[in-house]
């Protein structure tokens, strides 16, 4: 499909937009993941100990994190989704320039 160049630069801020939200998930998420790993306790004494309100909230905000990019990491002109790539510069279903 072939797209004016006012689409093109509206789909582009929307990607902008988009990437902005996942950056803004992804460091809560680093947070969890590491606290996570160290209260494991796989290899002995865990280095930190979590309560499980604090396990639970947050495996509830990895769910959410998840759900959430898969919602929101679509492409802004086809509603396909991204992939796991970050920074693609062109959707991979579509065509279409992100960037």
């Amino acid at each position: 499909m072939e797209y004016t160049e006012e689409q093109k630069e509206q789909f582009k801020q929307e990607f902008a937009a988009k990437r902005r939200r996942q950056l803004m998930l992804s460091a809560p998420l680093v947070i969890v993941v590491v606290l996570f790993m160290l209260a494991d306790n796989r290899r002995g004494a865990p280095l930190l100990v979590l309560p499980p309100a604090v396990m639970w909230a947050g495996l509830g905000l990895i769910l959410f994190g998840l759900v959430f990019s898969f919602k929101n990491w679509r492409c802004p002109a086809c509603g396909k989704y991204l992939g796991r790539s970050f920074g693609p510069r062109h959707c991979p279903k579509c065509g279409v320039a992100l960037r």
